[in-house]
């Protein structure tokens, strides 16, 4: 399927931001109640928006395209152990609303004033393809001119230490250093402009068999974020024609596209 998407800006995070890292654009008391993985996305989507020349704070018309996997199974399993320390009547509301798929894309659209559309896509390992089809949707349709994808997973410790024991469900092979959280953000343009970094021209899906299999590469992990951060680290080798290819779940995606400027971190 061609997309024809021009990427503005990129950025990805594995590790807990600091509070220094906002202080461009946030204070540091603004932070208090965000989630670990809602911090992470913002702080992704921040640097992207900056990456591409745009307003962090300002009100601006952008659409948001979030992809999350299982969601944050970190704020589930801190929801559930309240339900069984303080009863249903005393369970915490905080890590009730970290669990809901679609919280991070509040907090996404309270901090960088979108104004556009908002859909978040729960596909597991896919929800990456699903995210960049929602937002060409979006372009394309003229909804809005510039749409951030924003994409995000967390594993809880215990889903780490289960992980391989049910083969005959899903396995995936989990790289030993992976980050427990990982984000990833692309701002995106229906045409190329000056502050354009890269070219998405084609991407497509496929089923596998078996129905069940492990990602590609040894290096990628359970996460949705897995293929975005792999793709931000082929945005950075300028005049690169690059092709990215994940299976996950009986699925496999096919994404193809090419940079065309000189990267600087």
């Amino acid at each position: 399927m061609a997309l024809d998407l021009y990427i503005e800006g990129f950025a990805s995070c594995a590790q807990e931001p600091k509070p220094e890292d906002f202080s461009p654009w946030f204070e540091a008391r603004r932070l208090r109640r965000v989630d670990g993985l809602s911090a992470r996305l913002l702080l992704s989507a921040c640097r992207a928006l900056e990456m591409a020349g745009q307003p962090v704070t300002q009100e601006k018309p952008f659409g948001l395209s979030l992809g999350i996997g299982p969601g944050s199974l970190q704020n589930t399993c801190k929801f559930m152990d309240s339900i069984l320390q303080d009863g249903d009547e005393l369970s915490s509301p905080t890590a009730f609303a970290g669990s809901v798929h679609n919280a991070p894309g509040l907090t996404l659209s309270l901090f960088l004033n979108l104004r556009g559309p908002c859909v978040t896509s729960g596909q597991f390992n896919t929800s990456f393809g699903a995210a960049l089809l929602t937002a060409r949707s979006f372009l394309h349709s003229g909804m809005a001119p510039y749409v951030l994808v924003a994409v995000g997973d967390s594993l809880n410790p215990v889903a780490q230490a289960l992980n391989g024991q049910y083969p005959a469900r899903v396995e995936y092979p989990l790289a030993q250093d992976i980050a427990s959280m990982q984000t990833a953000a692309f701002l995106l343009s229906p045409q190329k402009t000056p502050a354009s970094k890269a070219r998405i021209t084609n991407f497509d899906f496929s089923f596998v068999h078996p129905a069940y299999c492990p990602s590609v590469g040894e290096a990628w992990a359970p996460l949705a974020a897995a293929p975005a951060i792999q793709l931000c680290t082929l945005l950075e080798q300028p005049g690169n024609h690059f092709d990215l290819t994940a299976s996950s779940l009986g699925v496999c995606s096919f994404l193809k596209g090419e940079t065309f400027y000189a990267y600087q971190k």
